[in-house]
């Protein structure tokens, strides 16, 4: 009789967690995105749920082409893009940009931030002269 009352008592704390963990899913996250020192005027939220991010940001450099990316730094730094090619934000002429994309896995344990930079060139896949302005941890 104690066994199955233990048994029982485990399967209902697995459920409760399993409810807990979708319901956060369904729910999602959100991020305040913190300015590096190249864009110290800069502010943003992310916000991450089960499929899609949403981004805004403002403070950024007006008329200007940004991407977004999910980046581990440790051991190695590497990145995906966050959503949809080409990843791009265009900001405004008053520096606000808006982003929007469904995200196929969800980033939570496998990526370690989120990261907005600039692409001073206008050219969202040159790689090389990326400038970081805004970043969160996940």
């Amino acid at each position: 009789m104690k066994k199955i009352r233990n048994i029982s008592m485990l399967l209902l704390g697995m459920a409760i967690l399993a409810i807990s963990i979708s319901a956060t899913a369904m729910i999602g996250q959100e991020f305040a995105l913190n300015a590096t020192k190249d864009h110290s005027n800069a502010k943003g939220t992310a916000f991450i749920n089960e499929g899609n991010i949403s981004l805004q940001a403002r403070g950024l450099k007006p008329d200007s082409v940004y991407t977004v990316w999910f980046v581990n730094k440790k051991p190695k730094k590497h990145e995906t893009g966050a959503g949809s090619a080409l990843f791009v934000l265009k900001t405004d002429a008053n520096g606000y940009g808006q982003y929007s994309s469904a995200i196929g896995d969800s980033p939570f344990g496998k990526w370690e931030m989120i990261m907005v930079v600039l692409h001073p060139n206008g050219d969202p896949k040159d790689m090389k002269s990326m400038v970081g302005a805004l970043s969160a941890k996940l």
